[in-house]
């Protein structure tokens, strides 16, 4: 869920949380302020009607001044003093059902030392319809002020945020192998400056790590080259020698072979820091059916000692763009695969289209996780004299030039995917 679209989200929650619970209270208030007018105005006829019972000598019909219910009973004889205000349902007749009544009822002795009694009701439906219509009045202005000021919240941080979603654009269109800084957003807010100043740090520094990483591996894997050629060539003469046993020569057997392991160990790291360092600029429009062709020619004798069987069945005319060192060394790769893991009388097959290539071989299953085939040094056990590197380096050529590699098996056949 995006930051702006969370807040909003809370911001409308507890809005209309304290929506309800001021509702709730101002509608109490304002009926209170009703009640409070709807008594005093009852106990003003009170005083009218206890003013004419004490100096009239007659009791008129007071409904019909006042518009309401109103009971008087004269006692003729004293009575207690007694007041109270509430509310009450009575049957109207006229409307033909019950109605809800402001009632006051009072007593007393006039000074003519009658007593008496007096029953007010006021209806309140028309109270009960005022303050709905109120209320319903100021909830409609809420939530037309609520969705303005969410919407207009939703505007301004949205607006106010854009420094910090450019900011997360350019961080994650940044390429690292470039010599291109960091593209920062000018703001005038001041968090999104310091974002500004700690991104530029923390690129500054990766950038020159990452830098002094890449020489570093380089000129490891470059220097290292000058002393594995040495140590080959004396291992060459001194297995010529005349006077070794046989056991010196298993030792220097395992040296001999332990040195051309480390040799195409460290060429294959070099092979990758060139490409990580994009050293391999030029291109050219290369015919993938004659490098693959090529390749097979490369690996006759294997073939052959192997006696695996070869199926091609690829269009003649397959063209793509890329550095041709690198399409020899990718289509090598795989085809050195697909012959390490097969079997005595297998079979490899090689599928080209103008989208993809295939290239499939029999063989037992992995021993390692499909999902780490691709990375370094991770290789089936059943290739003692494998680096590990070779899948290594076509992922890095693909993703060089945008494609995809991916590996299937299914009923004991290997399948590399290759999709341009």
């Amino acid at each position: 869920m995006k930051l702006l679209t969370k807040t909003s989200r809370y911001y409308l929650i507890l809005s209309g949380i304290v929506f309800i619970i001021s509702g709730l209270i101002f509608y109490h208030l304002l009926q209170r302020v009703f009640y409070t007018q709807l008594d005093r105005t009852l106990k003003d006829e009170k005083l009218l009607i206890e003013e004419t019972i004490n100096y009239s000598d007659s009791v008129p019909d007071f409904r019909t001044i006042f518009g309401h219910l109103i009971e008087v009973t004269i006692l003729y004889q004293p009575n207690r003093k007694a007041e109270f205000i509430h509310d009450t349902i009575m049957y109207n007749g006229e409307q033909g059902k019950f109605l809800s009544y402001r009632h006051l009822f009072a007593e007393n002795t006039s000074i003519r030392n009658k007593g008496y009694t007096i029953n007010i009701y006021k209806p309140l439906h028309e109270t009960e319809t005022l303050v709905a219509g109120i209320v319903i009045v100021i909830a409609l202005v809420f939530i037309s002020l609520l969705i303005l000021l969410v919407i207009l919240n939703y505007i301004i941080s949205r607006r106010v945020w854009i420094p910090f979603h450019r900011i997360l654009y350019n961080l994650g269109s940044y390429d690292i192998n470039q010599e291109k800084p960091l593209k920062l957003v000018k703001t005038d807010i001041y968090e999104f400056g310091l974002l500004n100043q700690a991104m530029e740090k923390m690129s500054n520094k990766i950038r020159q790590d990452f830098i002094n990483l890449k020489e570093f591996n380089e000129n490891a894997a470059h220097e290292l080259q000058t002393p594995l050629a040495v140590i080959k060539s004396k291992l060459d003469l001194l297995i010529q020698h005349e006077n070794l046993n046989e056991d010196q020569l298993q030792l220097i057997s395992s040296v001999y072979d332990a040195t051309t392991r480390m040799s195409k160990l460290n060429q294959g790291l070099l092979l990758i820091s060139k490409i990580e360092n994009e050293q391999f600029t030029t291109k050219e429009e290369i015919n993938l059916s004659q490098v693959i062709d090529k390749t097979l020619e490369h690996f006759e004798e294997m073939i052959d000692h192997l006696h695996i069987e070869v199926i091609k069945n690829y269009q003649e005319s397959v063209i793509i763009r890329i550095n041709r060192i690198l399409a020899e060394i990718m289509i090598t790769n795989l085809v050195s695969n697909a012959i390490k893991h097969n079997h005595q009388s297998g079979s490899m097959n090689i599928v080209l289209t103008s989208a993809r290539l295939i290239i499939s071989n029999s063989g037992q299953p992995l021993g390692v996780d499909p999902d780490d085939l691709f990375e370094r040094f991770r290789k089936s056990g059943t290739s003692g004299d494998s680096v590990g590197l070779g899948l290594s380096i076509v992922r890095k050529i693909a993703q060089l030039y945008h494609m995809q590699i991916n590996y299937q098996y299914a009923d004991g056949i290997h399948s590399l995917l290759l999709s341009f």
